[in-house]
C-alpha cells in the first residue's frame, strides 16, 4: 500500500502523552521507597545505595503506600505483586527519572553451532521429506545454525528476535519482515475444505500435519492439514462459517515443517532445538538472539490500587483481573505484546450461536488485558501485537490518551482496542495500522446487550490491512446499543484492500440496533461514516456526521429501520422504510469546508450547511447560528480535536544539513531521502526534543529484497549516544511509505540528530519524514 498524504495524517497526529511525565518519577507518597537496578542484589536492603536486582523482589515487599523506583535496563522476569494498595495509599512501580525500563518476555539464546551434513543425514533418517527440501539446500550452503533451548510449551505462540527485530517463522512462502504485510500464496480453486494451487508441487502426503493458515474476505482461520496431493491440500476440520475455495479464500500459507526453513531471516523450533538462518547467512553467535518465554511482564491479577508509571514491556504484556480495581497503567511503552500461532475460540466466549467461534481468537487473552472495574490505561504507546493492543473488560474502565499501532496481525476479531465489558470509556486514542478493526465490540464476547460504552474523540486509520470486511469501529451482531455512544471520532484512510470501496467508518453489522452516532468525520475511501447492515434494525440515531471526501454519510444495507432517524449529516443518506431522513446535505452540494486539503472539515462562513440542521442534542449542542449546522462542526463553535494528545517534533528527512552518500528524490509527500546504504549518514541540526520524547516514528520505504537492514539514531555526533536502532521492515517498495516506530532513550532538549546506516549492504531504507514524540 502506498499511503496518500492523507493516509499519513493519523501518524502525524500520533501525539503521545509520554512527554515530561515520562521523564520524571511519580510524585512522592506516604510510605517506603525501594530501588531496583540490574546491577543490584536481591539479598540487599533495596535502598538507593544497595538496590534489589529484580523488580519481583520489590513486588514481594511492597505494601500500601510504598514505591518501587526502577533504574534503566532490561529485566527478564514476570512481576507478580504480593499485595494491593489502598484508595489513600496506592502502590507504585515507576521508572527512575529519565530511565528507559523494559520488562522483557524473552531470554537470550546461545550455544549456536552450524548444522552439518552429518546432522542433515540424521534428520533425514527420521523424515523422508528432508532430502531435496529448502532446508537441506540451506544446510548445504552453510547458512543454517542450531542452538539447544527449551521454549515455554505453555505459550500460545513463539517469537524469535535477532538484534531486536522480529524474525519470521518458516513457511511455504517466506513471510517477509512485516507481519502486517506478509508474503502469502494464492489459492486458485478448491472445495469447502480444500484448496488448490499449482505451486504445491510436493508429493502426495507431504503436507499432512502442517498448519494451514488461510484468509478469506473477512477473517483468518488455521487448521491442520489432513490430506495432501500434488497441487492441493485438505483440512477436514475447516469450519462451515466460511469454507475454503470456492467460498472466497484469497491467500494462504503452510507452516510447521522443518523442511520449510529455506530463506534468510527464518527460524524453526522442534524438540529442544532452535534452527535459524540469519538475514546475512552468518553465525547467530555474532548477533543478539532472543526467544519469547513469558506471556506476562506484570501480573496484576487480584491486585488493586496499583500504579505502573513510565515502564516498558517487550515480548510480554500486562494484565489485571476481574477482581482488580483502581489499577493505573500510565505511560507504558509496549512492543510485541502478544503472539499466537493458531486461530482458536477464545476461552472466555459468552455465546456461540454459529460455526464461527474461532473468530474470537485472542479477544480476551492478548494485548494489555484491562479487566475488573475502575482501571485505567492512559498516556501509553503500544506497537505490534498479534492480537489486541488492549482489551477492556469488566466494567467502568478507561482507555484514554494512548497511541496503538500495528495490532491484530493474525487478523482475527482481536483489534486495536477490544471492548468486551459494559460501561467502558474509550477516548482520545490514536489507533492505526490494524489487521482488521481499530475498535471492536463482538457479541460472542459481550453478549448481545452492550450498554453504556463511550467511544469518543479517537483518531482511527489504516484498518483492514489483512482482510476486507471491517470498519474503523466494528460492532456485531444483533447488539442492543442502548446507552452506547460513538461520537467525535476521526475515521479515515483504510488500507488499500480489494474491497476498500465498501469500507465504512462505523460499521454496525448484522442487526445492531439502538445505535447513537454523532459528530463523527470520515474521509478517503470510506463507504459511509456509518453503515448499518441488517433488516429491522430499530431505534438508531445518526446525527451530524460529516463525510469529507466520499459520497456516503449513512449507508443502509437492510430494507427497514423502524423508529430510526438520520438527520443533519453531510453526505448522501440512504432512505429505507421506517426511518426518518431529514436535513441531510447531499454530496452534490459543496459544503464549503474550511480547508479540506489539510483535513479540516469545519465550515466556511458561506457554507450551505449553516442553519441547515434541526436541533438534536447532544449532537447540535453549542450551535451559534439561528439554527444548527449540518455536519460534525457547528459553525462558530470551538473546533474539537481527536486522537492522543501530546508533543511531537517532525523532521522532513530530505532536509539534512550534512550527509555522506545519501540523495534526494521526488516521492512520498513530496521529496524524500534515498540512496541510504550501509555506511551512509545524514545530519539534522537543532532538533527539539522538548521536555521529553520517548518514541521515534519514521515514514519508511523498503523493498522486500532489502528488508531487515538497520539504521541508528545518534545524538550530537556520528559517534554520539545511540538512542534507538530501527530495523526497516518491508513496505512493498522503496517508495511505498508506512509508519515504523521504535522507543528511544528518553531524551529532552535540543540536539543534532544523525541517522547512520549500519553494515555495508545497499538499500537500507528510504525516509519521507521522521518524528520524535
Amino acid at each position: 500500500m502506498t499511503p496518500s498524504r492523507s493516509g499519513l495524517v493519523s501518524l502525524v497526529a500520533v501525539a503521545l502523552l509520554v512527554t515530561s511525565a515520562t521523564a520524571h518519577a511519580a510524585p512522592a507518597q506516604h510510605g517506603r521507597t525501594f530501588y531496583v537496578s540490574t546491577t543490584g542484589n536481591d539479598s540487599d536492603a533495596g535502598s538507593s545505595a544497595k538496590p534489589f536486582q529484580h523488580v519481583q523482589q520489590c513486588a514481594k515487599v511492597l505494601t500500601a503506600g510504598d514505591t518501587c523506583v526502577i533504574a534503566a535496563g532490561t529485566y527478564r522476569e514476570t512481576v507478580t505483586p504480593a499485595n494491593s494498595g489502598t484508595a489513600n495509599s496506592p502502590i507504585t512501580y515507576t521508572a527512575a527519572p529519565g530511565a528507559a525500563v523494559t520488562v522483557d518476555g524473552t531470554d537470550p539464546v546461545t550455544g549456536w553451532a552450524q548444522v552439518t551434513a552429518g546432522d542433515l543425514a540424521t534428520l533425514a533418517a527420521g523424515d523422508s521429506h528432508i532430502p531435496g527440501s529448502p532446508f537441506a539446500a540451506g544446510v548445504n550452503a552453510g547458512h543454517i545454525y542450531r542452538a539447544p533451548v527449551t521454549l515455554n510449551p505453555k505459550l500460545p505462540g513463539n517469537q524469535v528476535f535477532v538484534d531486536g527485530a522480529l524474525s519470521a517463522q518458516a513457511a511455504l512462502v517466506y513471510p517477509g519482515t512485516n507481519p502486517m504485510h506478509p508474503n502469502l500464496g494464492t489459492a486458485q480453486g478448491g472445495t469447502a475444505k480444500s484448496l488448490s494451487d499449482s505451486a504445491l508441487t510436493q508429493p502426495d502426503g507431504y503436507w499432512i500435519g502442517a498448519r494451514l493458515t488461510a484468509r478469506n474476505w473477512f477473517i483468518t482461520e488455521t487448521e491442520t492439514v489432513t490430506a495432501s496431493a500434488v497441487g492441493s491440500v485438505t483440512a477436514d476440520g475447516w469450519h462451515n462459517c466460511v469454507g475454503l475455495a470456492p467460498n472466497g479464500v484469497e491467500t494462504y500459507s503452510l507452516s510447521g515443517r522443518l523442511e520449510l526453513l529455506g530463506h534468510a531471516g527464518e527460524w524453526f523450533y522442534t524438540n529442544g532445538s532452535l534452527y535459524l538462518w540469519t538475514l546475512d547467512g552468518d553465525s547467530p553467535a555474532g548477533h543478539a538472539v532472543e526467544a519469547k518465554q513469558r506471556n506476562l511482564g506484570f501480573d496484576l491479577a487480584g491486585r488493586s490500587y496499583t500504579t505502573l508509571k513510565n515502564l516498558g514491556v517487550r515480548g510480554t504484556t500486562v494484565q489485571t483481573s476481574a477482581t482488580s480495581t483502581h489499577d493505573v497503567i500510565d505511560g507504558l511503552t509496549g512492543r510485541y505484546l502478544s503472539a499466537y500461532d493458531d486461530i482458536a475460540p477464545d476461552p472466555n466466549m459468552v455465546e456461540n450461536p454459529d460455526d464461527c467461534a474461532f473468530l474470537t481468537a485472542g479477544e480476551s487473552t492478548s494485548g494489555v488485558m484491562l479487566m475488573g472495574t475502575q482501571n485505567t490505561l492512559r498516556n501509553s504507546t503500544i506497537d505490534w501485537s498479534a492480537g489486541n493492543g488492549v482489551v477492556v473488560g469488566g466494567s467502568h474502565n478507561t482507555v484514554t490518551g494512548n497511541t496503538i499501532l500495528h495490532t491484530d496481525y493474525m487478523a482475527s476479531y482481536a483489534s486495536g482496542i477490544n471492548i468486551i465489558g459494559p460501561y467502558e470509556t474509550v477516548t482520545h486514542n490514536t489507533v492505526s495500522s490494524v489487521g482488521r478493526t481499530p475498535v471492536n465490540i463482538d457479541d460472542k464476547m459481550t453478549s448481545q446487550t452492550v450498554p453504556g460504552e463511550t467511544v469518543s474523540y479517537n483518531d482511527l486509520s489504516d484498518w483492514n490491512n489483512l482482510v476486507n470486511d471491517g470498519g474503523a469501529i466494528y460492532v456485531c451482531c444483533h447488539n442492543n446499543l442502548a446507552g452506547t455512544v460513538f461520537d467525535h471520532n476521526l475515521l479515515h484512510d483504510p488500507a488499500a484492500t480489494p474491497n476498500n470501496n465498501l469500507t465504512p467508518g462505523i460499521y454496525l453489522d448484522n442487526g445492531a440496533y439502538n445505535a447513537t452516532a454523532y459528530d463523527n468525520v470520515a474521509w478517503h475511501n470510506t463507504y459511509g461514516v456509518v453503515l448499518l447492515n441488517g433488516d429491522s434494525s430499530t431505534g438508531n440515531k445518526i446525527y451530524n456526521n460529516t463525510s469529507g471526501t466520499d459520497p456516503k454519510a449513512v449507508s443502509l444495507f437492510g430494507s427497514s429501520y423502524p423508529n430510526s432517524e438520520f438527520a443533519n449529516n453531510i453526505g448522501d443518506v440512504d432512505v429505507r422504510a421506517g426511518a426518518t431522513v431529514t436535513n441531510n446535505l447531499p454530496y452534490s452540494t459543496d459544503p464549503l469546508f474550511a480547508n479540506p486539503s489539510a483535513y479540516d472539515y469545519s465550515l466556511q462562513s458561506g457554507s450551505p450547511a449553516r442553519n441547515f440542521g434541526v436541533v438534536r442534542p447532544p449532537a447540535t449542542d453549542g450551535y451559534r447560528d439561528r439554527k444548527p449546522s449540518a455536519g460534525a462542526y457547528q459553525y462558530g463553535a470551538p473546533k474539537w480535536s481527536a486522537g492522543a494528545p501530546g508533543d511531537r517534533t517532525t523532521v522532513q528527512a530530505e532536509r539534512y544539513a550534512d550527509n555522506s552518500g545519501v540523495a534526494r528524490h521526488a516521492a512520498g509527500t513530496g521529496v524524500v531521502l534515498g540512496s541510504f546504504d550501509g555506511g551512509d549518514w545524514a545530519k539534522y541540526t537543532a532538533v527539539d526534543f522538548g521536555s521529553g520524547r520517548t518514541w521515534f516514528h519514521g515514514s519508511v520505504g523498503e523493498d522486500p529484497a532489502y528488508a531487515g537492514r538497520q539504521f541508528q539514531v545518534r545524538l550530537d555526533s556520528l559517534t554520539g549516544p545511540v538512542i534507538t536502532t530501527v530495523t526497516a521492515l518491508s513496505t512493498g517498495g522503496f517508495d511505498t511509505y508506512t509508519d515504523q516506530s521504535m522507543p528511544i532513550t528518553p531524551t529532552a532538549g535540543v540536539h543534532d540528530v544523525y541517522l547512520v546506516a549500519l553494515g555495508s549492504s545497499p538499500g537500507v531504507a528510504n525516509l519521507d519524514y521522521f518524528a520524535f514524540a
